[in-house]
């Protein structure tokens, strides 16, 4: 079977021909790498100047990055070690680590790029889009901190807690994602249309952490032993590579699925359904009150 012959099977099929098309038009591979690439030049050189600047948030640091990521103990510990505050605060400075900051914001346009392109909006830079690509950033981190703290809260041990931690977690992300959807698209597509994808991807989010938690720990670990802080940054620019795919497949199946016509057709049959049971209740009342007046 030929990839014409193949692909017009897979057209007759609901939302697969649709999702495939979309897939190949946003250039999914490399829309991800470039994600990866700009999380990893962004996040490293922060966390080097925050651990530098703020000798007592290193630990902190470390431990919020390797919780959100799975890294372990072992990228906290190599990384720790090569780490020289003195001289890092020597050679950056005030201006460099603000210059440090400021340029952190690529991740944040990697990722509005991304939401434009999934949704062909036209990009909006200058001024306007770097400052709001900047707040988005720190208040990304921020609640990604507060996220990975309340995980030690919400895990208590036994499968019960586990479980509903488990959901509030998936709850929090999705909220979190549907926010970064609406905030780096300027609000240029509304919240409801955007739904489907921050769920997704905030659900899927939560399980590939948890997944890297008991996966990530002993290839770090080879890569630690074999390549030094190198082989941190290989694994962490792996696991970025991961999570970027699922963000940019998560926002493209939101919107295909949003938007396909089996699904606007099964949302219109649900609404009518709604509407035709929906005004029997009322009726009640108005045949009453002639009654009781005469």
């Amino acid at each position: 079977m030929d990839l014409a012959a193949l692909r017009k099977r897979l057209d007759r099929i609901p939302i697969v021909g649709h999702l495939l098309s979309e897939f190949v038009r946003i250039e999914f591979i490399d829309r991800c790498m470039l994600i990866a690439a700009q999380g990893l030049l962004a996040l490293v050189p922060m966390l080097v100047v925050v651990a530098a600047f703020f000798p007592r948030l290193t630990d902190d640091a470390l431990q919020e990055l390797t919780s959100v990521t799975g890294l372990g103990s072992t990228g906290s510990s190599t990384v720790t070690s090569d780490l020289q505050p003195d001289q890092v605060r020597n050679q950056t400075g005030l201006v460099g680590a603000a210059i440090t900051l400021f340029s952190a914001t690529s991740f944040a346009r990697a990722m509005e790029r991304m939401y434009e392109r999934v949704w062909q909006q036209p990009h909006i830079g200058g001024l306007s889009g770097t400052r709001r690509c900047f707040m988005w950033l720190i208040g990304w981190l921020l609640i990604l901190q507060v996220l990975a703290a309340l995980r030690s809260v919400l895990h208590g041990g036994s499968l019960v807690t586990d479980v509903f931690g488990l959901g509030v977690e998936m709850v929090m992300m999705s909220a979190i994602w549907w926010g970064t959807s609406w905030v780096l698209l300027f609000g240029r597509v509304g919240w409801l249309r955007l739904t489907t994808g921050a769920v997704l991807a905030g659900a899927v989010t939560v399980i590939y952490t948890h997944l890297s938690g008991l996966l990530m720990p002993a290839y770090v670990s080879a890569n630690a032993r074999q390549f030094g802080t190198l082989g941190i940054i290989l694994s962490l620019s792996t696991w970025l590579i991961g999570l970027a795919a699922v963000l940019v497949g998560s926002a493209l199946v939101g919107r295909v699925v949003t938007e396909d016509p089996t699904v606007l057709a099964m949302l219109r049959t649900v609404r009518g359904w709604v509407d035709v049971r929906g005004p029997r209740r009322p009726e009640g009342p108005p045949r009453r009150r002639p009654a009781g007046r005469s």
